[in-house]
């Protein structure tokens, strides 16, 4: 069973590329991928939304990246080191997105 869901725009193809990536790289089954809207609407192209399964948290921007990082084997590490304020602003660049309830949208 998977513990998150990436939901992405199927029209981005940036987007459906890195999606499917990431499914070939996830031998554990832990990331489960959708084109359907996501719990907060529609996903923009060029952005990706990840629900956690447990508890139903939202997450956006570089927290999304963080928390499909820590469900890969092979991105693990660079998940790992998204904890690091300094280098998650450095891969996040301008946009943090939300981490859960941390902001409203």
């Amino acid at each position: 069973m998977a513990s998150i869901t990436l939901h992405y725009n199927p029209e981005c193809s940036a987007c459906a590329r890195q999606a499917q990536l990431t499914a070939s790289l996830d031998w554990l089954g832990r990331v489960a991928l959708s084109t359907a809207d996501s719990p907060i609407g529609a996903v923009p192209k060029g952005r990706i939304i990840v629900v956690d399964a447990r508890d139903e948290r939202v997450f956006t921007g570089i927290f999304a990246t963080r928390k499909i990082c820590l469900q890969v084997p092979l991105f693990f590490l660079y998940g790992l080191l998204l904890f690091v304020p300094p280098l998650r602003r450095l891969a996040g660049g301008d946009d943090p997105g939300c981490d859960g309830d941390a902001c409203e949208i």
